[in-house]
């Protein structure tokens, strides 16, 4: 059995350029359809939004305005980025500046040792 590629961590503006790669978002949730089974995410520092498939996620446990991290294949659909999730959780009081920062520093970690995981 295969299992998915990890979701590498990525903003929402960076992710838009990506086709095909797994990610993982975080971002706050501005609209959500059960019935189309779409929701979108945006960046409340950029005010970029991006479109999540949310057919494996469904009945999603969160209201608008939550914030949610997602994990999912992004891929073009037309002109619009959409990420298929695989998981999406709600992260309300997650410490956003916290999270980025332990990011940075993961990630210069890893470099130091020549590991590139995220």
């Amino acid at each position: 059995m295969d299992l998915p590629e990890c979701g590498r961590v990525h903003v929402i503006s960076s992710a838009l350029s990506l086709d095909k790669q797994s990610v993982r978002i975080t971002g706050r949730l501005t609209q959500h359809d059960c019935i189309n089974r779409r929701a979108f995410l945006s960046d409340p520092s950029t005010r970029v939004s991006v479109c999540v498939d949310t057919t494996l996620t469904e009945p999603l446990g969160g209201v608008v305005g939550s914030q949610f991290q997602v994990i999912g294949r992004l891929e073009q659909e037309g002109r619009s980025p959409v990420i298929r999730a695989r998981i999406m959780r709600c992260v309300d009081g997650l410490d956003l500046l916290m999270y980025d920062r332990v990011l940075k520093a993961q990630l210069q970690h890893l470099r130091s040792r020549g590991t590139h995981l995220i």
